[in-house]
């Protein structure tokens, strides 16, 4: 879908560029902007691209050129300037005010709105360029008042005040947004400002006014207009003005309200702390019956003279219980991160200059991409990024492509609508950028990424939005990107094997984790740290550290903290060689079968039937067997294929005897990393359990390569 243009016709430039920047401040680049004179000066023939016109004035509907007849239009409401009303507000009563604009209609409009804000005090007469009256009646006028045109102010007002062009007024934002289906996310902004304006306004007004009463007059209709419970109490405690949304809010009538002492009517306010520190408190958040309330709460100082308290607030109630559920919905589905920097040991220069670049990177919202080998802690990484970054509160979501099929990743990463393929959950399901919506995803094993789903993803990285299958819009999302691998990701660019686009969308701020043998000075410190951690005080010989210190760990920090978990449970005491797996006290990769049991033994994170399993082939043939049948099964997973034994058998980089291949689909099949169709043309498809096995068959090759290699 193309960007939504909005075509600006106005009388003048003054007014255009106003409007422009009013609609850039709500939807920055999400629209296009364009005035009359730049569509005309471009191509008459581009009407079709204009989504709706905005009219400053209908009067200028009639001057439209036919091309622009069947096209949407909006005339904009507007509004005014809350800070330039406190020098009309010095004008006396009765005072008689020319009120200048480009022509009558926009005068008289302007009357009114002024006459609405509570003016009516003022006398007010409309005037344009096209008016023709008399010197002599202009000079009975004793003020000149106008929104941007001094232009077209009678020459003889030395008096003249420029409440500045009247911006658009927010309903008519609204209206754009609903027509073109965006969100406003600046919205609360524009109140925010409108209030900060109000407030200083009523600042200035208690130094200006001194009388209370005209005070209150003044203000009435303003305040209550404001969408915001506001409060006026005097020196003395007692109640002096209680807007309509105060009462709304608290659910209190206003006349009963009145000449009461605030300790009557909101004794869950704390505004005593006010009247003792004479000092403003701002943003308060106080829970009081079953409300959430935002609670701004400002003196009122006149020549040094303290006048009383405002107290403000707003109802968060809704926003409050929402925000309490998401978190809660986040923690239970595990979308937070738990690791800091802190948690990153070591003292080893690698590691330390490793994590003084991954601090600066978090400070920054650009994408990283994470490399280094298995086990060297890479979502450890990715976890304090997020932990030391400005989203730290909200979701952190991690999604690792080594265990998602091509068939599952796009309705798991971008959602799906009710309906869109049988089986899809009724209502929908929301996908995992939308969850990470103002957090961090972090895309882990991007490598195996299948290349369809490449495409979809840097779309994502480009527009920041996404469309859920099945899906007819699309849906924005403010997520920062952290991307990990273990492969070459160049090398497989060469390849064709990874989009290049993508590598350069990811590879904005790279972060390479060092391997544990570049580190070898913080082997001893992470073996104290895992000790610690399992509350268990085991001596290290000198032999034994000399061992570990020389031993080479292929499978870094992850095969340490297991070598550590293996030692807590078999050793009581002091630590010797014979404690020693051979493959460590030889300094090498295993040399025996049962160094291959030793490393299979030790506890990993997806706990021991995996363990199991691995048992089960390697005494059942070569582990290389399997892992050759698997990849390629999931090669043709990814491709939605499912294959017989024969075409399966020519895949293979060194095919199998009928025999053979029948025997490690059996064991295969039985251990349930694969799944046989019953009938011939049903082929077979390898499983998530088949995945994990696969993954961690990868992580012990080299192992397994030294035991064949001694048969």
């Amino acid at each position: 879908m193309g960007m939504p243009s909005i075509l600006l016709v106005t009388k003048s430039q003054k007014v255009s560029q106003t409007f422009e920047r009013n609609l850039r401040t709500f939807f920055d680049s999400r629209i296009d902007v364009i005035t009359l004179s730049q569509w005309q000066e471009m191509n008459e023939n581009l009407q079709d691209k204009i989504g709706v016109i905005l009219l400053s004035t209908r009067k200028l509907l009639d001057s439209l050129p036919d091309v622009l007849a069947d096209i949407p239009f909006l005339v904009a409401r507007r509004n005014i300037e809350m800070t330039r009303l406190p020098q009309l507000m010095e004008v006396s009563a009765g005072t008689k005010c020319l009120l200048v604009a480009n022509d009558l209609i926009t005068a008289e409009d302007s009357v009114e709105f002024l006459r609405r804000l509570g003016f009516q005090h003022l006398d007010f007469v409309p005037y344009g360029p096209e008016i023709e009256m008399p010197v002599t009646e202009l000079k009975k006028i004793d003020l000149a008042i106008t929104h941007g045109w001094p232009e077209f102010v009678p020459d003889h007002f030395n008096r003249v005040i420029d409440l500045h062009n009247r911006p658009i007024d927010l309903t008519t934002i609204f209206d754009i947004a609903q027509l073109f289906n965006l969100s406003i996310e600046k919205a609360h902004y524009y109140t925010a400002d409108f209030f900060r304006d109000f407030v200083q306004l009523g600042r200035n007004l208690a130094i200006s006014v001194n009388n209370e009463k005209q005070l209150k007059t003044k203000l009435e209709s303003i305040l209550n207009a404001v969408h915001e419970g506001i409060i006026g109490i005097d020196k003395h405690g007692y109640i002096t003005f209680f807007n309509e949304d105060a009462g709304k809010i608290l659910h209190l009538r206003t006349e009963h309200c009145i000449n009461k002492r605030f300790q009557e009517i909101i004794p869950d306010f704390q505004v005593e702390e006010v009247f003792e520190s004479r000092e403003e408190i701002s943003d308060q958040l106080l829970e009081m019956r079953n409300l959430y309330l935002l609670v701004t709460k400002i003196p009122l100082m006149l020549d040094g003279q303290f006048l009383g308290v405002v107290v403000t607030f707003q109802d968060v109630t809704k926003v409050q219980r929402i925000e309490q559920e998401i978190r809660k919905k986040s923690t239970h589905l595990g979308l937070t991160a738990k690791y800091h920097f802190d948690n990153i040991i070591g003292m080893s220069q690698a590691i330390t200059s490793t994590k003084e670049v991954a601090v600066k990177v978090s400070t920054s919202d650009y994408t990283v991409l994470i490399t280094g080998e298995n086990g060297t802690g890479k979502e450890i990484f990715a976890q304090a990024i997020h932990q030391n970054s400005s989203r730290k509160d909200m979701p952190f979501v991690p999604v690792n492509f080594a265990g998602l099929t091509e068939s599952l990743v796009e309705s798991e990463l971008f959602g799906y609508e009710e309906g869109s393929f049988t089986g899809a959950k009724k209502g929908g399901k929301i996908g995992l950028f939308e969850l990470a919506h103002n957090g961090t995803i972090f895309l882990d094993e991007i490598g195996d990424a299948p290349l369809s789903i490449q495409a979809a993803l840097l779309r994502v990285l480009q527009e920041r939005q996404v469309m859920r299958v099945g899906g007819n819009r699309v849906i924005p999302i403010n997520v920062r990107v952290i991307a990990a691998t273990n492969r070459n990701l160049m090398e497989m660019v060469q390849k064709g094997m990874f989009r290049e686009d993508l590598y350069y969308r990811l590879n904005v701020l790279p972060l390479r984790i060092p391997a544990l043998n570049e580190r070898r000075e913080d082997i001893l410190i992470l073996i104290e740290h895992f000790l610690q951690k399992k509350n268990t005080n085991l001596i290290l010989s000198s032999e034994v550290k000399n061992s570990l210190l020389e031993y080479h760990w292929p499978g870094n920090i992850r095969e340490l903290e297991n070598f550590v978990n293996y030692l807590t449970v078999i050793v009581e005491g002091e630590v010797g060689l014979h404690h020693i797996p051979e493959r460590i006290k030889n300094g090498q990769v295993g040399q025996t079968q049962s160094s291959v049991e030793t490393e299979l033994a030790f506890p990993r994170e997806n706990g021991g039937e995996i363990e199991q399993i691995l048992f089960l082939l390697m005494r059942n043939g070569s582990l290389s067997d399997y892992e050759d049948i698997l990849a390629n099964l999931l090669l043709c997973s990814k491709r939605q294929q499912r294959i017989g034994r024969g075409v399966l058998n020519s895949m293979l980089s060194k095919p199998l005897t009928e025999a053979r291949i029948r025997n490690r689909l059996a064991i295969l099949n039985r251990s349930g990393c694969i799944s046989v169709g019953q009938k011939k043309q049903q082929g077979t498809q390898i499983t998530l359990l088949g995945i994990q096995v696969l993954q961690r068959i990868k992580n012990l090759n080299v192992i397994e390569q030294a035991f064949q290699n001694r048969i």
